[in-house]
Order: structure tokens, then C-alpha cells, then sequence
């Protein structure tokens, strides 16, 4: 420091001092660079948020304006809602409703059915399967398109409207009609949709017999439904006109009481042994009753 002082010179650092006419002069430069600086720095600022606000009114407003909107367009409006719609329904209420968990995958899943604490179900190449444990097992050799269990058994159609039933090992054979879906979770008896949309009915004295060869009844017992499902407590279907019936049907087959028309509208349904009751309707939303 004391090397640095002594190299100084007081009276060329005094006649070097700059007079206060060119103080003056060089604080009103400095002051105005600096106003210049100012608003360039806020027109900046403001032309920026005018980029970001018309990019964002944009992308909103020019799908609705162009009459030939593109699929990259429609698919990015489509995620968008499906997103918005997601986030509207978690912050709806929920009271009474079922939390459900992802099941064990067998892709491509084509139709389940549970009963008699077991679960079948079909895929999209017309193979049946069994839930053991946390995964499933192939069930039986025969190509079927749907599968049922319940009191009566394991029961399932072929592609063909052929009748089977799992006996021992394979699904073996029935004859006598040709059925496009069985249900087998009644009181013991097996009801099935003809392809004329007649619903039949095998007593169940006769689904519980072990022989390859039975003979349904060639009688029906209800007028044109497309679905049907049964448990203890009765048998719900629906027609296509996707109206919703529930009537009883004895496990020996008498011809049912008068089918009560339900509420509502249905593509499918299905009762449980607890005589709880799910249909599915048109849109693909699920409803309990």
C-alpha cells in the first residue's frame, strides 16, 4: 500500500481534477444512457409477454377458426379435455363408490365372469382362461368365445354358438341347440341366448350331469334378449333396444313370472351371488344397483 501512495503525484493528480462545468455534463450523459437503457429493458419486457399471450390465444383460437381442423389438431383437443374432464371428476365427491385396483393382465382380454369364488374369462383369440393365485392358467383346450362359472359349473360357447362344459379336465360337448352365451349362476340351472335372441333354460338335474351328452329343452323361456345373468335371487337381461328386465326363473325351468322392465339403459349386465347388480350402457360407464 505505502509503495502504491508514494507513486502518486499531488499536484498532477490536483491539475487533473475535472472542473464542475464537466461533472455536470458528464452526470446528465450518465443519466440519460441510463433512461435510455430503462426503456428499452421495459419494451422488451413488454413485447415479450405480448409474444407469449397472443402464442397462447393462438393455439386455443385457431382450431375453432379453421373449418378443416388437422388429426394432429383434433388428437391435441382431445388429450386436452380428456385431461380437463380427468381433473373435474377427481375433485368430484365420492360417497359409497368402489375403489378399484388394476387385476392381473391376459391380453387382449375379450369377457370375465366370476362365481363360486372362481374367475374365467375369454381373450380376443377365443381362449379360455382361470385366475390362480395372481395370474392366469390356460383352462381346457377348446376355443371358446365366452365363459361362465357358477353353481352349474363351468360353461362356455364356441364361436360356432356350440354349447360346452367343463368336465374333469377339457370342456366336452353338449347337444341340442346352439347358443350364442350361457350363464351357469343360477340356482344349479344354465340359461342361454339362442341366436334369435330366445332365451332357453337346462334344468338342473340335467346340467349336473357328467355325461358329454345332454340335451337342452328346446322350449324357450322368455321372449328376445341379448344378455342374460342369473344368481339365487333371479335373472337380469337386457334386449336391443338396451331396456332392462329382471324376472325368476326356477332351476327346474318353469316358464317364468312376468319380466319387470327396470330403469335405465344397458348394453350388458351382470348379477352377482349377492344379488348385487352391474350393467354397462352404451357410453361404457358402469353403474351398480
Amino acid at each position: 500500500m505505502e509503495g502504491t501512495y508514494g507513486n502518486l503525484d499531488l499536484e498532477e493528480s490536483i491539475y487533473q481534477t475535472p472542473s464542475c462545468k464537466d461533472r455536470g455534463s458528464s452526470s446528465s450523459k450518465k443519466r440519460l444512457y441510463l433512461e435510455v437503457i430503462i426503456f428499452l429493458g421495459i419494451l422488451n419486457v413488454l413485447l415479450l409477454a405480448g409474444l407469449i399471450a397472443l402464442g397462447v390465444h393462438s393455439r386455443y383460437l385457431a382450431p375453432r377458426l379453421s373449418n378443416n381442423p388437422t388429426k394432429d389438431t383434433n388428437d391435441n383437443l382431445s388429450a386436452t379435455l380428456k385431461a380437463d374432464l380427468t381433473k373435474m371428476v377427481k375433485k368430484l365427491p365420492v360417497s359409497g363408490g368402489w375403489t378399484c385396483s388394476v387385476a392381473p393382465q391376459q391380453f387382449p382380454a375379450a369377457q370375465i365372469d366370476a362365481g363360486q369364488g372362481m374367475v374365467v374369462m375369454t381373450d380376443k383369440n377365443s381362449s379360455a382362461f382361470f385366475l390362480s393365485r395372481s395370474s392366469w392358467s390356460k383352462l381346457g383346450s377348446v376355443s371358446l368365445k365366452h365363459v361362465s362359472v357358477g353353481p352349474a359349473g363351468i360353461w362356455g360357447v364356441d364361436q360356432q354358438n356350440e354349447v360346452y362344459k367343463f368336465v374333469a379336465s377339457d370342456f366336452v360337448p353338449t347337444h341340442g341347440l346352439e347358443l350364442k352365451q350361457v350363464d351357469a349362476g343360477g340356482q344349479g340351472q344354465v340359461i342361454g341366448v339362442a341366436k334369435s335372441d330366445r332365451i332357453h333354460c337346462l334344468t338342473a338335474n340335467k346340467a349336473s350331469s357328467i355325461k358329454e351328452i345332454m340335451h337342452w329343452s328346446t322350449s324357450s323361456v322368455t321372449d328376445l334378449l341379448i344378455y342374460i345373468s342369473c344368481a339365487p335371487t333371479g335373472c337380469w337381461g337386457v334386449n336391443a333396444q338396451q331396456s332392462i328386465f329382471f324376472t325368476q326363473i326356477s332351476n327346474s325351468c318353469v316358464k317364468p313370472g312376468i319380466w319387470n322392465k327396470v330403469d335405465g339403459e344397458a348394453v350388458n349386465v351382470e348379477v352377482g351371488s349377492d344379488g348385487n347388480v352391474f350393467v354397462v350402457n352404451r357410453l361404457g360407464l358402469l353403474y351398480e344397483r
